[in-house]
């Protein structure tokens, strides 16, 4: 009677343990795939920016065909934005798949289903912007809100893959002094408006509008702060605002584990992308330089999305436990 009584307390225990074990499982899984559709978007915002560089952003003039074709005869920038289409299709697909297994798990769907919500509608919102980039034949509005929203997407993706790491792979809250924390929000901030800034210099060809450095024409810093050359003299100078919030903020994180490398390598990440940026102006807009340059800026928005979300995260729960944040 005691071995079957024994054998029944062990079945009821393996019942109770493995719908969490199955759920820690699954979560470590949908964290890597969530994390590499990270890098798949990230490849979908640099390759926006290749196109944008190449002149491609009305090569298929119509949306959602190009030339009324699913697949339309090639040339060099028919590629580049048809390209783009295609992978924002498989990214908004991959997105789907990914959501729907995360959601058929409550326990799941308790850690990553308001941020998943969040995605869902940054990826709507993303899809529609491209239809209007094309409808309104590259309106400035609609191809910066095109860069911003497609990067918050990717920083959501991000922050999904590291709460559903933290199911599987439960860990302490660091402790994080307020100082790091406001230093954070304001490098997030600040990095918000540069991207918003960026966007309007690049859809409003500004980016020579400032053809020297560090002066912007003809020996004079600030010549105005009117039209194209004000637009280009905000982003340039936010840029050092920039760098510094980012600087600080490494320094305010210097103590805390796991934070640190973090803010660290989005300090050398900013001071990479100013080096970048002055490239671009003396350079006169090289392709390459200005893909770079958006690359890095895409990576400095997940740096400091990764950093912002390891200073607010809650304590690492086990499944069934309070959600990590």
């Amino acid at each position: 009677m005691l071995e079957e009584g024994s054998g029944v307390r062990d079945a009821e225990t393996r019942d109770n343990q493995t719908p969490a074990s199955s759920d820690a499982r699954l979560a470590g899984q949908l964290a890597w795939g969530f994390a590499a559709l990270v890098v798949v978007t990230f490849s979908l915002i640099v390759l926006g920016a290749l196109v944008r560089a190449h002149e491609a952003g009305l090569a298929c003039p119509d949306w959602p065909l190009c030339f009324g074709q699913v697949v339309p005869e090639m040339d060099l920038q028919v590629a580049f934005e048809w390209g783009h289409r295609v992978l924002a299709g498989f990214v908004a697909l991959c997105f789907t798949t990914l959501a729907v297994l995360t959601v058929r798990r409550p326990g799941l769907r308790a850690v990553a289903g308001g941020w998943l919500a969040v995605a869902a509608v940054l990826l709507g919102a993303q899809v529609l912007l491209g239809a209007l980039t094309v409808w309104l034949r590259l309106a400035v509005e609609t191809v910066t809100a095109h860069l911003v929203v497609g990067n918050a997407f990717n920083a959501c993706l991000l922050v999904l893959a590291l709460r559903l790491r933290g199911v599987a792979r439960p860990r302490a809250r660091p402790a994080v002094p307020r100082a790091a924390r406001v230093a954070l929000v304001a490098a997030g901030l600040l990095l918000l408006s540069q991207v918003v800034l960026g966007g309007l210099v690049s859809s409003s060809y500004a980016g020579l509008a400032c053809p020297d450095w560090p002066a912007c024409s003809g020996g004079l810093w600030f010549p105005t702060w009117r039209g194209t050359v004000g637009l280009h003299l905000v982003h340039r100078w936010n840029a050092i605002v920039l760098l510094a919030a980012i600087g600080t903020a490494a320094l305010a994180c210097r103590s805390v584990p796991g934070l640190r490398g973090i803010a660290a390598f989005a300090a050398v990440l900013g001071l990479g992308q100013l080096f970048v940026g002055i490239a671009n102006v003396v350079l006169g807009l090289p392709v390459e330089v200005t893909g770079l340059h958006s690359a890095l800026a895409a990576a400095l928005v997940l740096a400091l999305a990764a950093g912002l979300r390891e200073a607010f995260r809650g304590d690492a729960a086990a499944l069934g436990a309070a959600p990590a944040r």
